[in-house]
Formats: C-alpha cells, structure tokens, sequence
C-alpha cells in the first residue's frame, strides 16, 4: 500500500513540476492580467495550510527535526511558470542568477559541508532539497515583477489573505473558545512573524499618495488584520516587532513627506492599535503573569547551551544540517541531553533518561544554524542578510522621490525585523515563512535591478550629452 501512495506521490510531483509549471508560463506569455493574477495567487496561498500546496516524499513524522522529509512545494511550479513566460518573452531583463541568489546557493553549499559530522548524513540533504528548490520562487518572482503594477497585484494576494487570516483566529479565539490562536500555521509565533513582515510593505502602500484609494483601503484594513493577528496569537515579541515596524514605515514616509492621508491613518492606526490591545489587555496579563523568562527557568537558555556546547565541539562544520533533533537528544545525542537534564535537576526535578529521547529543538534561529551548519553555514548565511539588506537600502534611496520608494522601505523594514527576531524564533525554517521572505529577497533583488538599471541610464545620458 505504502509504494502506490508513493508512486501516486511521484505521479502527481511530475504533472505539476514537469506539466503544470511549463504549461503555465506558455499561458502567461504575452498576458500581463494572467501573470499578475497568478502573482496575488501566488501570495494568497501562503495563508493555507502548508498541506493544500506541499507533498512530501520519505516523511519521518515523528522526527522532531525543522525538516522532516524530501518536500515539494507546489507554488515553486507556479513560480517557474513566471520564469517560462520571461523565458519565451526573451525579456532582457530576465536572469537565470539574480542578484542574491548567488550567496543563497552558496550558503546551501557550505551547509551541505556538515554532513560530515552528520549522525544521520541522509537528514542533511532534506533541508538541502528544500531551500534549493526555493531558487525557482527566487528566480521565478524576479522575472515576474516588472513594475508596480506587478508590485500591487502582488500585495493584493497578500492582503487578502491577511484579512481571511484573522477571520480565521477571530473564529479560533471567540467561537472555539481558544487562548492562543494559531490560524491555518502551525504554529502561533510563525504565525505572527509571518504577519507583520507582509503588513510593513502593504502599510507603505496604503500611505503613498500614489496609491489609488480602493487599494488605500483594501491595504490599511490587511495592515489592521496583521495587527489583531499577532495580538491574539499573544505572542509578545511579535507584538513589540509589530510596534516597532509599523513606528519605523511611519516615521520614514513623514521624512518622506507630510501628507493628509499619512497623518490621518497613523493616527487611525494608533487608535485602532490602542483599542485592540485595551481589549486583549487581560490575555496578555495572563501570558505575563504565566511566563518567568530567568534562565533557571526558561527552556530556551537551555536549549541555546546545548547549541553551544555543539558549536564548541564542531566550530566549523556543526553538527549536521538538520541533525539536532538527533544530536540532543538519548539515545545517539547523551553527550548534549545531558546539559538539557543538567538544567532539569538544577530546578529539582528527577530525571529520567526515557523522557529524554526526544528533546525540542532551540528555538533561536541563529544558535540552531551555529550548531547545525557552524561558521561554514553562519558565514554564508549572514552573506544573505548583508546582500538583501543592502539591496533594499540601495533601492530605497535610489528611488526615495517615486512611487517604489516607501514600498521598497517597507519591504527592507520587514526584513529587518524578521532577521532581529531570528534571535529568537527559526520561523524562517518553515515552509510558509520560508516562501515568503524568498518572495521578498527577490524583489529587493528587482528592486536592485532597477537601481542598476537606472544608474547605466544616466551614465549612457551623461555621455551622449557629452558627445553632443
């Protein structure tokens, strides 16, 4: 029975990846309504659950690892789809290797070094198979958004699915009675992070005086959608995150310019944000008055000198890609357990090996890669975050005075907070949080482009005045 699931598996993954996806880009090519109708697609089903758009072949479900299996995730069909229809366009504007996706395989490469310390060397290739097939969302993306019109087809999709977001927890919180939403993520934190890193953008368009005034008001209730989404997921980081964005998109469009329309939905923002959290006020007292983040007591310090301990031991290669969940925990992993259990019986309670063999991984982002990939891994990766940050920079000011100008600022804000979070939460580990910030690379990648493109301009203008 298990080998006709798997062949239906391999069946279906052919049709879409080898089918589905050409077939598509030969429907877009020429049609700009098709592609930007597949690009709000595109944005609005990351709001779904992961299994309406994934499969996976070889799933260990009860691996407690970030990547349990060989996943395929459909949207990259549609992505290269985008790449096809550029492809058949003979765009020139079209690359195979757009700014950043350089570092990004590089840092799969040096990830991939730390099989070599890999308890179990097949795990390391999961998370491998997936972050490189994340290349066609990179690729297929850049060739897709041309323009702001592609720009607002995009964040479309984003708003409305923010907006189906929080009917979903409100329906969560006040029907089914819930504490701690989480929507249709599989977890409330991702589930928030993943919120306010598509709300700083839409924000930045909702107060562009360029923006026409249905997208106005489509964009700002997502960007309230976002906010009562991390509220009640009662996550407090991602409500200081949400805080913190939404002051800093603000505070750059008035350096950008006093409007009407700025000052009149900052001010309905704070309002609208003071009466949400008054409301949820008792929610977040119970989260605090519940919660003792002292190290004695928070599993997370534990679970960061466990990485510790792992990156001290393996300082260039880590432990292995994806291997974590191996390595801290009995059978495979006593050495590591150990400082999990140590931590226990500091606090007094009784150990018991048997209640050790499946030990949670850090929830630290960046202390889970130092331990997986080590500096090899790091290195690379904070490659990545300098490429993507300084893209998005370079391209705001480049076009601070046009309507790309906010936009490509919300965008760089939201990466910004995302990478700070990253302290403390690896969301970006997972499928639909994943997407997402590859969406984003690729468009301050275009944004890139366009910066580029743009210095060549006034360079090839200045020398044909010269020469006249």
């Amino acid at each position: 029975m298990e080998i006709v699931k798997t062949l239906i598996k391999v069946i279906v993954i052919a049709f879409v990846y080898l089918g589905l996806g050409p077939a598509l880009g030969v429907m877009m090519k020429g049609r700009d309504g098709l592609r930007r109708f597949l690009l709000g697609f595109l944005a609005f089903e990351l709001v779904r659950p992961p299994s309406d758009f994934t499969l996976m072949l070889y799933s260990i479900e009860t691996y407690r690892g970030h990547t349990k299996g060989f996943e395929f995730n459909f949207l990259e069909a549609i992505a290269m789809g985008f790449a096809v229809a550029a492809i058949l366009e003979k765009r020139k504007d079209f690359r195979y290797l757009p700014p950043g996706l350089g570092a990004w395989l590089l840092w799969i490469g040096a990830s991939l070094v730390s099989v070599v310390a890999a308890l179990e060397p097949l795990y390391v290739f999961m998370p491998a198979f997936k972050y490189l097939k994340m290349a066609f969302i990179w690729v297929g993306v850049f060739a897709a958004v041309r323009d702001m019109k592609d720009v607002l087809a995009l964040m479309r999709g984003f708003a409305v699915a923010l907006i189906v977001q929080v009917i979903v927890c409100l329906w969560g919180r006040y029907v089914q009675g819930g504490f701690r939403v989480m929507g249709w993520f599989e977890h409330q934190n991702p589930m928030a992070m993943w919120s306010y890193m598509v709300a700083f953008p839409l924000l930045a368009l909702a107060i562009s005086k360029e923006t026409k005034m249905k997208d106005v008001g489509l964009f700002f209730a997502a960007f309230g959608s976002a906010g009562l989404v991390v509220v009640l997921s009662v996550s407090r980081a991602s409500l200081a995150a949400f805080g913190l964005g939404a002051a800093l998109v603000m505070l750059g469009s008035f350096v950008h310019g006093f409007t009407v329309r700025r000052v009149s939905l900052g001010l309905a923002g704070a309002i609208g944000g003071l009466v949400v959290i008054g409301v949820a006020a008792d929610t977040f007292m119970a989260r605090m008055e519940g919660g003792d983040d002292s190290p004695e007591n928070d599993l997370r310090y534990a679970l960061n000198q466990q990485s510790a301990a792992m990156f001290h031991d393996h300082p260039m290669t880590g432990i292995g890609w994806n291997n974590f969940g191996l390595a801290n925990s009995r059978p495979r992993g006593t050495k590591y357990s150990e400082v999990l259990e140590n931590w226990e019986r500091n606090r007094g309670r009784n150990i018991y090996p048997e209640n050790f063999q499946k030990n949670p991984l850090t929830e630290s982002l960046y202390w889970l890669m130092l331990a997986e990939n080590g500096a090899l891994g790091f290195g690379t990766f904070l490659l990545i975050v300098a490429l993507t940050m300084g893209y998005g920079i370079r391209s705001t000011v480049a076009f601070w005075r046009t309507p790309a100008g906010l936009f490509l600022m919300g965008m760089t804000i939201s990466l910004a907070v995302t990478y700070f979070h990253g302290q403390v939460e690896r969301v970006l580990t997972q499928t639909k949080n994943l997407t997402t910030w590859v969406i984003f690379c690729a468009i301050v990648a275009r944004g890139e482009w366009w910066r580029r493109e743009a210095k060549k301009a006034r360079k090839a203008a200045r020398l044909t005045a010269r020469a006249s």
